[in-house]
């Protein structure tokens, strides 16, 4: 009986214990299985995820802000006004245009005159480098049609009144018809194009008229340029009238980007 008892004393001792160590790794492995998502081994994956996605997030919106700010108002606004500032400075320190016995009464008469001639030869070859130097190609960069420009103006306001004051023409002059006097082309090709020359009275638009479409050289020159590719894209026109006397007026046109 005494025996019993012992062995049933062992027995439930035994399974005490067994009972105590199984809840204790339990516990243990319960507290290692909820550290390891929130541990450091499994905080640091999170941490890296973590900054991954604001990495991410935070390039994302420097890539949005980056192509939002271009177009925005702030740097529209600033680079307007930057541009407003330069052509106003510019057309200030130029004369006004003057005229002889000009078919136009303005310079944007001859704007539209070029313009005009522009459109109408159109379907035209296009003509790179130096009137008469260069070549015919059909690559078409240059619009059409230009753009009018107030600082390309002031200079080439400032180029006009320094010719009727008796300074050289800039560039190198380019004779094309029997008795045409010369177009003057300089900077062919570049950012700095262009293109001057004489009106005399009643010559416009007669066989001997430089200014004209009849003069080979000014159509080269004006009418039909386009360095297609190998010169930079000039989009807009400003230009230049002065009177020289004797009913002449000196007109130079000057082309931009």
């Amino acid at each position: 009986m005494i025996a019993r008892h012992h062995l049933l004393f062992f027995a439930l001792a035994a399974l005490a214990c067994g009972s105590e160590n199984g809840n204790s790794e339990g516990t243990s492995a319960s507290s290692t299985g909820t550290a390891g998502p929130t541990g450091a081994s499994s905080s640091s994956g999170d941490t890296s995820s973590g900054s991954a996605s604001s990495d991410a997030s935070s390039d994302g919106s420097a890539s949005t802000s980056n192509v939002t700010d271009p177009t925005g108002s702030t740097s529209t606004g600033s680079t307007t006004g930057s541009t407003g500032s330069t052509t106003g400075s510019t057309t200030g320190s130029a004369e006004e245009p003057s005229f002889g016995d000009s078919v136009f009464d303005d310079v944007i008469g001859m704007f539209d005159y070029v313009n005009g001639e522009r459109k109408g030869y159109q379907p035209h070859d296009r003509y790179r480098g130096f009137p008469l130097a260069g070549g015919y190609h059909q690559f078409v960069t240059w619009p059409i049609v230009l753009e009018w420009s107030d600082s390309a103006a002031a200079i080439a306001q400032a180029q006009a009144d320094a010719v009727a004051g008796g300074a050289a023409p800039k560039g190198m002059p380019t004779f094309a018809n029997p008795g045409t006097e010369p177009v003057y082309v300089d900077g062919v090709d570049t950012t700095q194009y262009m293109v001057g020359g004489v009106e005399r009275p009643d010559t416009f638009p007669t066989e001997i008229c430089t200014m004209c479409r009849s003069n080979p050289a000014m159509r080269m020159s004006a009418f039909y340029h386009d360095p297609g590719g190998q010169g930079p894209v000039l989009t807009k026109l400003g230009i230049g009238a002065a009177d020289m006397g004797n009913g002449d007026t000196w007109w130079v046109l000057r082309f931009e980007e």
